[in-house]
């Protein structure tokens, strides 16, 4: 077995370290499953314990050829017959990190264990966009680098043979924290003009091919399918989806928006759908933007008039009708591709963030859905909306409106439905003339209702009912999609068109990074109603405290704010960094033609590249012991040495100058006692405590005596 020594083992560790660190990176981004992580992690730590054979046998080398080439043709089938290709290759590359770490003898398959650390740290840096990737690779630099330092000396070990290899292992160890500072160097190096390419090389930026986590399953609610009970789950979950900057700040703790995502028609059996039946919205271009459409006509129009304004095209019968706001949002991938606008939507424009983008546009959907065409994953959009809904009396106005023939998707009762619902919704209403005095009979029975995310399933739910009979005539407690749905049903019983809209209500300010942020735990469900030629109206049934049940989910918000404000600059920065925003960079530092001079932050980046160049030549002056110059008795022994070599007497790696000193004397060399005079006498003066006045011109005499010596000899 291969005695280890403390270099052997530190090279060990290092190499497997900087591989862990780069696997951290991909598996952090969700880029290997489970069963795979778990497999690497025993089998690396069977290679890990178990005796090294000096020398890999044969027998073992043919099965680990096998087992390569088995999977190597299993990793191309997976990515062309599955299209697994990220999954497949990561598998791959850590099968090949744990066959080298069964046969880890030289120096060779260490080299290649750094080759597949650097890999799987190129794949995390394409995959994974979360904070936990820069702190990573500053780690993985200095283990890989210390790794290289290290494995270089253990070759060079290999190459001259056992007892150089000794000597290197001893010296090796007993130097290693200089040699931790010459990595900590070299990386910190390389990290810089990693930097300075990021900053200058022309780019398009990682962000136009992925910009968070992996796609992964579509979140609830937001499915072309929606089972009641699925929001429940999510009520406690603060991870952010959603960042959005409004052109008019609230400075609200936090908005009442309802940002509207997906809408169904069709209820049955607890499950709202679109029905074949569902009316498609599609949008048009107008000023830059892909406005909604009502009956073929947009929402946007520029205002001719004094002001020149987008507005929100008037509604007969609203006085505020023609308002709107704007906002830019940054939406995380949440599995599907809706886009969120406050309730009433008017237009929106995709942002594109690379040339891979630059085709991708908002798309209309059923029941007023806006979708964007591009691959599911993050995106940037510009918002428009109309802030307020009509007033009270503008809808007591419309009384009760004959539905028109296109809204009959919103007026189909649930066959599954009892005959009790009916009557439930006939007595809750009375005889109320108007369609908005049965929407407010309607909200104010549901009010009395216990808001909770607890199941509670009644007998009759049990027995076969449909959810919503229970939630309705028995337990009249649930959370916000039996609230929406319980009105929805009741209206439709009354000849009332109805439509069911899930997605985020409010935003929480994050007060470090300017944005309001958008939680999953802010998901939510709501109705709208139909009040004839204003259009759908937004109505929540669901009591305020439960709207907010959300804001009760555990975080810190302090620090939850000021994680979440970092991970927004660091995607906005470093991820989306393109062409564009490099050369407004380079404007601010003055690197590029503009008529102006460097900006603030221009000046601040310089001045720190500069200070950090200054502290690097710094402290290697002080690596080396504070000297800008060569010690005179370094150069002494220098001078000697040459002379040595030129005689034919060169010093090799394995051995000391006392050891030339031995072989001269050996060789009965007339210069050999001069030289070994003059080799004690720098021994003491260079490595000795305190040196004696004169010991310096004492060693230039001597150096003189063994230069002579060695002229008389030739």
């Amino acid at each position: 077995m291969i005695d280890a020594s403390p270099l052997r083992r530190l090279r060990d560790l290092l190499s497997l370290g900087q591989v862990a660190l780069a696997l951290a990176g991909v598996a952090l981004a969700g880029g290997v499953s489970a069963p795979s992580l778990l497999l690497f992690v025993g089998l690396v730590a069977v290679a890990w314990w178990r005796p090294l054979p000096p020398v890999a046998s044969p027998r073992s080398q043919r099965a680990w050829t096998a087992l390569v080439f088995v999977a190597l043709v299993a990793t191309l089938v997976r990515a062309v017959a599955r299209a697994e290709f990220l999954d497949a290759g990561v598998d791959f590359l850590l099968l090949l990190a744990v066959q080298r770490m069964f046969n880890r003898q030289r120096a060779r398959e260490h080299a290649q264990l750094l080759l597949l650390g650097a890999l799987l740290m190129v794949v995390g840096a394409v995959i994974n966009t979360e904070l936990s990737y820069p702190l990573l690779l500053t780690a993985y630099l200095l283990v890989a680098t210390m790794a290289l330092v290290v494995n270089t000396l253990m070759a060079e070990g290999e190459r001259l043979g056992p007892r150089v290899m000794l000597r290197l292992a001893q010296e090796g160890h007993r130097r290693r924290r200089p040699l931790w500072r010459a990595a900590a160097g070299v990386a910190a190096l390389a990290g810089t003009g990693a930097l300075l390419t990021f900053l200058l090389f022309p780019r398009f930026g990682v962000g136009f091919f992925l910009r968070g986590q992996l796609p992964g399953e579509t979140r609830s609610g937001f499915s072309d399918e929606v089972q009641l009970g699925g929001f429940g789950t999510i009520k406690t979950d603060t991870t952010v989806v959603m960042r959005i900057r409004p052109e008019h700040d609230p400075l609200l703790a936090r908005t009442t928006w309802h940002l509207r995502g997906s809408s169904f028609d069709r209820y049955e059996g607890g499950r709202w759908s679109h029905g074949p039946a569902a009316p498609l919205g599609p949008l048009r271009a107008a000023y830059g933007y892909q406005t909604v459409t009502d009956d073929g006509v947009g929402r946007l129009y520029r205002d001719t008039g004094n002001t020149n304004q987008l507005r929100r095209r008037p509604l007969p019968g609203v006085a505020a009708s023609t308002e709107l706001e704007r906002a830019t949002v940054l939406a995380e991938d949440i599995g599907a591709d809706l886009l969120f606008v406050p309730s009433e939507p008017v237009a929106v424009r995709v942002l594109a963030r690379g040339a891979l983008e630059s085709r991708a546009r908002a798309v209309g959907g059923r029941n007023h859905e806006i979708r964007v065409s591009k691959a599911p994953g993050p995106v940037q959009y510009q918002a428009l909306w109309r802030p307020g809904e009509p007033s009270r009396a503008e809808l007591l106005a419309v009384g009760e409106p004959e539905p028109d023939e296109e809204l009959a998707p919103f007026l189909q009762r649930s066959a599954g439905l009892g005959p009790e619902v009916g009557e439930l919704a006939r007595r809750i209403v009375g005889d109320a003339p108007t369609r908005l005095q049965k929407v407010e009979a309607v909200l104010e029975h549901l009010q009395g209702f216990e808001y909770t995310l607890d199941e509670r399933i009644s007998a009759r739910v049990q027995a076969g009912a449909d959810p919503v009979e229970g939630f309705l005539l028995d337990t009249q407690a649930g959370h916000c999609e039996y609230f929406a749905t319980a009105m929805a049903v009741l209206l439709r019983e009354l000849d009332v068109p109805t439509r069911i809209v899930n997605g985020y209500y409010g935003a929480h300010r994050n007060e470090v990074g300017d944005f309001y942020a958008v939680r999953q735990a802010d998901a939510h469900s709501w109705v709208e109603v139909h009040f004839g030629a204003l259009g759908w109206v937004t109505f929540d049934p669901t009591p305020p405290a439960g709207r907010t049940a959300g804001d009760e989910a555990p975080w810190w918000p302090a620090a939850s704010e000021l994680l979440d404000a970092m991970r927004n600059t660091y995607l906005e920065y470093v991820i989306d960094y393109d062409l564009g925003k490099q050369l407004a960079a380079l404007e601010r530092l003055g690197l590029r033609g503009s008529d102006r001079a460097p900006s603030g932050i221009g000046r601040t980046v310089v001045l720190g590249l500069v200070m950090l160049g200054a502290g690097a030549w710094w402290w290697r002056r002080q690596g080396r012991g504070g000297r800008g110059e060569e010690r005179p008795e370094t150069r002494l022994l220098r001078r000697v040495l040459r002379r040595l070599a030129a005689r034919g007497f060169a010093v090799t790696p394995d051995e000391g100058p006392l050891a030339i000193a031995r072989r001269l004397r050996e060789r009965g060399h007339p210069a050999a006692a001069e030289l070994k005079r003059f080799l004690r006498r720098y021994e003491a003066l260079r490595f000795g405590a305190t040196a004696e006045p004169g010991e310096l011109g004492r060693l230039r005499r001597d150096a003189q005596a063994a230069l002579r010596a060695l002229r008389a000899r030739a």
